[in-house]
């Protein structure tokens, strides 16, 4: 593999409670495994986040950012890049947050109850980016599946964490919006991170800091990307078995058929009035 390979999604357990590793232990591994550097997005307050929620926002802030802290300690030592994201849970729908840091959290309350329209516009104005993170998957956890096209800078198109059929329909997805495409392991644990079960996406240059990768994804960029398991084509036979709702620019759903969008890229008659990109 040539180029530099980047972890975009990844968990540890200082904040994320389905996790059960240091954010300093999965450096060296990563290194191993090839990796130039990793961005830690760990689950934040209205997802599966392991900080207490009654504490006082500062400490949920300085908690929340100890993995982060703990994985750039060990990084800065060993020559791995580290940066910082989190991961914001609206109603299933998840979503990957990039180029806003501790300091604007600590500054931002507010953000914890942010619609997916003020996430998107809040981001934007502080210079970050929103991707949506494996926008097809079908968990219990998940009710119904929401899709943001035009609430979200790029999709997260293979998910390490997915079924096939799943990191398939949101790579036909990806395509038809025309927006950035990332890949990333959605890594909890060091014992599934190993070759078969890391992703990422491959760049040209080495990153200089968050903000350079926030860069090259509002421009529009496109990424070499590392996939896993098997990789099977997009068919409209493939199941999806929730309730699914396509959000417009105010965050509410609007008459769409998904399946004809990812056929022809061409929303419903109702969708495309005033919908479009």
């Amino acid at each position: 593999m040539s180029g530099y390979l980047y972890e975009t999604h990844m968990h540890t357990c200082q904040a994320s409670a389905c996790s059960d590793t240091r954010g300093r232990d999965y450096i060296q591994r990563y290194l191993d495994l090839g990796y130039t550097g990793i961005i830690l997005t760990d689950h934040f307050f209205r997802g599966n986040c392991r900080i207490d929620r009654s504490l006082p926002w500062r400490e949920r802030i300085h908690l929340f950012c100890s993995g982060y802290e703990d994985a750039l300690e060990e990084g800065l030592k060993r020559g791995l890049d580290v940066f910082f994201g989190w991961e914001e849970n609206m109603a299933g729908d998840e979503y990957l947050i990039y180029g806003l840091d501790k300091q604007w959290l600590l500054d931002h309350p507010e953000m914890e109850h942010w619609t997916r329209r003020e996430q998107f516009e809040q981001v934007h104005r502080y210079g970050g980016c929103v991707i949506q993170a494996h926008p097809f998957r079908q968990r219990g956890y998940i009710q119904t599946i929401h899709l943001s096209p035009f609430l979200v800078d790029g999709v997260e198109v293979c998910n390490a964490g997915n079924e096939p059929e799943w990191n398939a329909q949101a790579l036909q997805y990806g395509k038809r919006l025309g927006l950035p495409m990332t890949a990333g392991s959605d890594n909890h644990r060091i014992v599934t991170t190993v070759e078969e079960r890391t992703a990422g996406v491959i760049l040209d240059r080495r990153l200089t800091d968050i903000a350079d990768y926030v860069s090259l994804i509002r421009s529009g960029a496109s990424f070499g990307l590392r996939t896993v398991g098997p990789q099977i084509p997009y068919s409209r036979e493939l199941a999806i078995d929730k309730p699914l709702e396509v959000l417009d620019r105010e965050g509410n759903p609007f008459d769409t058929d998904i399946l004809t969008y990812l056929d022809t890229g061409v929303w419903g008659p109702k969708a495309h009035e005033g919908q479009g990109r």
